[in-house]
């Protein structure tokens, strides 16, 4: 059964609305819920925590700086040099948000339906 279907049925799961929401994948969702107990950490930690190349990595946490499920930070070394610390946002922030985004959803649904009409 596909996210929409269980969320529908009202067996949806915490990854079914990131899946479905978000448009998560497997490793997305796993790197997000490795920040959350990870705390703020360099690209080296995640990999080392995950097992997944670099790019990999790279790539699933400029979909979840793109969703807003993870910010990045610039920091400095003393000795000169940046490196990047990711951190997820908090699990509170996002369902604030899903619910605002359903809410918008059903307001503009319910207005579509009023307008609906066969032709």
């Amino acid at each position: 059964m596909k996210a929409p279907a269980r969320i529908s049925s009202g067996k949806g799961t915490c990854r079914d609305v990131l899946r479905c929401i978000f448009g998560l994948g497997e490793v997305e969702i796993e790197i997000y819920r490795r920040l959350l107990r990870l705390g703020p950490s360099r690209i080296e930690a995640l990999q080392l925590s995950i097992s997944r190349d670099k790019s990999t990595l790279y790539r699933a946490l400029q979909r979840l700086i793109e969703a807003g499920l993870v910010d990045r930070e610039v920091k400095n070394l003393k000795r000169g040099g940046q490196f990047h610390e990711y951190s997820a946002a908090p699990p509170e922030e996002i369902r604030e948000w899903v619910r605002l985004c359903m809410n918008d959803w059903i307001d503009n649904l319910r207005e579509a339906f009023d307008k609906f009409d066969i032709v």
